[in-house]
């Protein structure tokens, strides 16, 4: 007499296999770490923000709400570099972290410090990946995505040390002309306002995008 429970089992064999490979092979989508950079986003930037202070330079106002202005609008943009929208971002990233730099010249800050500052931006995420990972760790995440993330700091940090080194070159050949120095006061708001800029440019690429369904797909 014919054993069906066991040929029924046999017949189930690799469907089952198929779908514990499929699970074995599932890793975190770019988007799902988006999210979850969303998340994260209050908190990466008041830790930020903190230890840029720590760190005893330009410290109280006005330079407070600089550095509060800068670590908010990157830590913004860093989500969308994860996404579909990347390649479209990426030059408003790019410019930001060049005024990072830029102002960071006017703080006093050498050339060092300025790329410890932004270090201390991938030390932050990669410290929370690992403390609370995307999917509560219960999906691996994927190589490609950290190295995307990777280099989307170095990026930063590359263009932050352009910034600092033009601003730089432009001081030492104002030295010798008679001008009146910018006061922290008005630095501060100059600075704010073209964080404004960069901000409404970046919503208003993000919004074309999306409601024009252009989205791009470029992988690097």
């Amino acid at each position: 007499m014919p054993n069906y429970s066991t040929d029924l089992k046999r017949a189930n064999r690799p469907k089952v296999a198929e779908r514990l490979a499929g699970a074995g092979h599932r890793r975190v989508a770019p988007l799902e770490l988006a999210q979850w950079l969303e998340q994260k986003l209050p908190d990466i930037r008041e830790q930020w923000a903190r230890r840029i202070r720590e760190s005893g330079l330009g410290q109280g106002e006005p330079w407070d709400r600089i550095i509060d202005g800068f670590t908010t609008m990157l830590v913004e943009l860093l989500p969308p570099l994860m996404g579909p929208m990347r390649a479209e971002v990426r030059p408003i990233w790019d410019r930001c972290a060049e005024l990072f730099g830029a102002i960071a010249a006017q703080r006093g800050l050498a050339a060092g410090e300025v790329i410890e500052e932004l270090q201390v931006l991938r030390e932050l995420v990669i410290r929370e990946l690992y403390r609370d990972p995307p999917m509560g760790g219960q999906v691996p995440l994927s190589l490609r995505e950290i190295l995307q993330l990777n280099r989307s700091i170095d990026r930063a940090v590359t263009h932050g040390s352009v910034g600092h080194t033009d601003a730089l070159f432009f001081q030492l050949f104002e030295k010798g002309e008679a001008k009146d120095p910018v006061s922290p006061t008005d630095l501060a708001d100059e600075v704010l306002n073209q964080l404004s800029v960069i901000r409404s440019e970046f919503g208003s690429t993000v919004g074309k995008l999306v409601t024009t369904g252009q989205e791009s797909t470029k992988a690097h």
